[in-house]
């Protein structure tokens, strides 16, 4: 449940001895390095001093941590009884930056749709989400300011406001829930209004550059240029990898598939991440496919974030992370299309 925000404030051990606390309690997923690694990457943590604070680019996002690469959804035996299985327990994602929130945002709000995913929801339910706000484009590759997915109003429990001169952090809290967390585990003192002001007036300095200057137009100007260029000269580069669609924080196709054990008395049901980039998506009985072309399916990808998906959730469903841009070998980027799509020149 939301609330009046309050504004707390605690020094970088403080934190970390409150988050130490917390992991008697709850599995915390945060920022980490793997052991002989250089590439940090969103994990569950043993203890405070694994995490990594100064934000760097993953490969993943969290949304694996409610929505995981595999999962089993049901066991079934041949004398037709089917049990749920839904495995979810309380947990923390410490640290998530604002793009990052806003692509849980959206997953909470396709995961809601209708009657819901119970596996998706009941980990949700349990999970509190700690932000970390970025006063700084995290990336070259990186363009949240483009679709305004670096700022984020709701989504999240608590939020962090780092002040490195001193290694102390701001606390916005957001939720009922977050204020129990943080009365239970941390030993704060009132933080100071004029500081959560510095920060935000030092971030929007240096997040000079602004967003797509036709952002709320883009589902009128795609769907009026489907035919522009820019989809042939992105498409005919495209290897149909799916690397893109598998490190997207927005992404949410899956397939489902039964495998039933050799003596043929029980199975599960499992469902995978899928990718509408790859060539055999949209194939269904007969052999046909809807989408054989790589452009075509590069077409139906970035249409999805900046069409009718956008018009479903009212703001961009690309929120520029910069993951797919990276993972891409032929270095296609939706921030190129976008901006030919719609003539802004300011890419």
């Amino acid at each position: 449940m939301s609330m009046t925000p309050q504004i707390y404030s605690l020094t970088k051990a403080m934190l970390q001895q409150g988050i130490d606390k917390a992991l008697t309690d709850y599995k915390i997923a945060a920022l980490t390095h793997k052991e002989n690694t250089d590439q940090p990457l969103y994990d569950y943590i043993s203890n405070s001093n694994q995490i990594v604070f100064a934000y760097q680019p993953t490969v993943l996002s969290p949304k694996k941590f409610l929505f995981p690469q595999e999962e089993t959804l049901t066991t079934y035996t041949n004398d037709g009884k089917v049990t749920a299985t839904i495995n979810a327990f309380p947990q923390v994602l410490f640290g998530i930056t604002p793009c990052d929130l806003n692509g849980i945002k959206l997953m909470d709000e396709a995961f809601a749709e209708g009657y819901g995913d119970p596996n998706y929801l009941a980990k949700r339910e349990q999970t509190i989400i700690i932000g970390k706000e970025c006063d700084k484009v995290c990336d070259q590759d990186a363009f949240c300011y483009k679709v305004k997915a670096n700022h984020i109003a709701t989504g999240f429990d608590v939020m962090l406001y780092p002040n490195e001169a001193n290694n102390n952090f701001l606390i916005k809290v957001a939720t009922d829930k977050g204020l129990a967390f943080i009365n239970k585990y941390f030993a704060t003192s009132k933080g100071d209004e004029k500081l959560l002001q510095d920060f935000l007036a030092r971030k929007e300095k240096n997040f000079s550059e602004k967003s797509f200057t036709k952002l709320d137009q883009f589902p009128e100007l795609f769907e009026r240029h489907r035919h522009h260029p820019i989809w042939e000269q992105e498409g005919s580069r495209c290897l149909s990898c799916g690397s893109c669609i598998m490190v997207c924080p927005t992404c949410y196709c899956f397939d489902v598939v039964d495998n039933t054990e050799l003596n043929l008395k029980k199975g599960t049901r499992t469902r995978k991440w899928d990718a509408c980039m790859l060539s055999a998506f949209a194939v269904v009985a007969g052999g046909e496919n809807f989408r054989h072309a790589a452009t075509g399916r590069l077409h139906h990808r970035i249409n999805r974030k900046f069409n009718f998906l956008m018009r479903k959730h009212g703001q961009s469903v690309c929120v520029g992370c910069g993951r797919c841009v990276r993972a891409c070998l032929a270095q296609i980027s939706p921030k190129t299309i976008a901006a030919a799509i719609t003539n802004d020149e300011a890419v």
